[in-house]
């Protein structure tokens, strides 16, 4: 029994490192990841590395490949879909959050941290690197995700954000982008400190939708 538990906690482990790589952007589309090699590489057995494949798999952000698995690929449609599921879903959440705002339900800290994480994407395009920028792009959305304080839907949200990572270091790289980033997430902010539910949805949605209009005209 305990060494089935400490299984359990080792594939947990390594499939939280593993969801952090994707939710950064650092595994490529179409990338190989093998047992052996993960293995080493986070100083596990194959047992753990082999089940937290097996949930990645369950999550639709891998597929089988020849002695392992490889990192999903989206296509153009899948994007598409992903994206405008992704509109509708942070437009709730920055919904949500704004009407909790207007009720005195959100801590003035925490909207000092969503303030801070916005700050901090900003300072992120300035000093330049895609992959920094995205990580604290991240981080901002995670912080109007759990402004909603809805599980179920800050769960989806996680899920969605690791299918689409590698599009958002894309875009970043994009210097117009990074400018219109840092303008629609003070939009947003705006919106969701004055509990403004419509301002807070329509700046969240349209926030997305120029993302993906971005992604598409460079691919």
């Amino acid at each position: 029994m305990e060494q089935s538990g400490a299984a359990s906690s080792g594939a947990q482990a390594v499939y939280i490192a593993l969801r952090r790589r994707f939710a950064d952007g650092d595994l490529a589309p179409a990338e190989r990841l093998t047992e052996t090699a993960l293995a080493q590489e986070l100083g596990v057995s194959r047992t753990p590395v082999r089940e937290a494949l097996g949930r990645l798999l369950a999550d639709g952000l891998v597929v089988p490949a020849a002695r392992g698995v490889a990192v999903a690929t989206l296509r153009s449609d899948e994007i598409e879909n992903i994206y405008e599921l992704r509109a509708v879903l942070e437009g709730q959440a920055a919904a949500q959050a704004a009407r909790r705002q207007r009720a005195g339900l959100i801590a003035p800290v925490e909207i000092r941290c969503i303030e801070s994480a916005a700050v901090d994407v900003e300072h992120a395009i300035a000093d330049g690197g895609s992959k920094r920028s995205a990580r604290a792009n991240l981080e901002l959305h995670r912080a109007f995700g759990r402004a909603s304080a809805n599980p179920f839907l800050e769960d989806a949200l996680h899920r969605v954000w690791d299918r689409i990572a590698v599009a958002t270091v894309s875009n970043l790289t994009d210097d117009a982008w990074a400018k219109t980033v840092i303008e629609q997430h003070r939009d947003i902010c705006r919106a969701i400190v004055e509990g403004d539910e419509t301002a807070a949805r329509r700046a969240a949605e349209e926030h997305i939708r120029s993302a993906l209009r971005t992604y598409l005209d460079s691919h």
